[in-house]
């Protein structure tokens, strides 16, 4: 089969222009939502390989795409997935996301369940409802502009401490060019938002994948969940392990088609 070049497609979101790579032909649509500090280019080696059309989009304020005034945060990022999904992803799509986007593909799904052939998650948050206020406001704080600048160059250091060297220097230049205030807004929203919402609404294919099963991981609150666990990975285990990602994607891909 030829592998179609990928294109990028201008989406019209509720707060600006959307900058989307669309890859591959036939298949389920797969949509891919990336965390912070990221951009669309997070998922171009996973795009590459699928032998089905897939959708990879800078969320608003950040990559490519326009928004930077926000507002920010979960809700305001379904509201991009709904944007990119009604131009891109008409018929039912699989949704993964990554991070911070993991929250956001759950939320989608809560809201939107009847829309997804798969959810797929990838390093996903649990409910941090419950992180006492003031710890909260602390890590908060050293996103704020004034102490941004000598902080942002290490926040990631626990996150990167198994990643490859490559994966280390394409973190790092996404966190470069991701603006402060898209990070901050993403993050604090986090602290509001019920995983279990997801659960309780979406009732078809649904998988995890993780590095990291420690506290205030889903796949460590959900014990119910399925999922596949990368040994030696960093949180970006889709550019640490690639081949394992990809195979992983390709078997809950070939799960969702046969039931659909």
């Amino acid at each position: 089969m030829k592998h179609r070049e990928p294109k990028t497609v201008t989406v019209t979101g509720p707060a600006g222009r959307l900058m989307a790579t669309v890859d591959g032909d036939g298949g389920i649509p797969t949509l891919f939502v990336h965390g912070v500090p990221a951009d669309r280019t997070l998922w171009a080696g996973a795009q590459h390989d699928l032998a089905t059309r897939s959708i990879a989009f800078d969320l608003r304020g950040l990559g490519e795409s326009s928004g930077s005034h926000g507002p920010f945060g979960i809700e305001a990022a379904v509201e991009d997935v709904v944007a990119v999904a009604d131009a891109l992803a008409p018929e039912k799509f699989v949704l993964v996301g990554h991070g911070f986007g993991a929250a956001v593909a759950g939320a989608f799904a809560a809201y939107y369940p009847e829309r997804l052939a798969g959810l797929l998650y990838v390093e996903a948050p649990g409910d941090l409802r419950r992180t006492p206020k003031a710890e909260v406001d602390a890590w908060l704080e050293n996103f704020s502009a004034a102490k941004y600048g000598a902080f942002h160059e290490h926040w990631l250091t626990p996150l990167l401490l198994e990643a490859k060297e490559a994966t280390r220097v394409q973190v790092m230049k996404m966190m470069r060019t991701s603006r402060r205030e898209a990070i901050a807004g993403n993050l604090e929203s986090l602290y509001h938002h019920d995983p279990g919402e997801a659960f309780e609404q979406f009732k078809g294919h649904t998988h995890a994948l993780a590095a990291s099963t420690g506290p205030r991981t889903l796949v460590s609150e959900h014990p119910q969940l399925s999922r596949a666990v990368a040994t030696h990975a960093s949180h970006w285990l889709m550019l640490d392990s690639a081949q394992w990602f990809h195979a992983e994607l390709v078997r809950f891909l070939g799960e969702c088609r046969h039931s659909h």
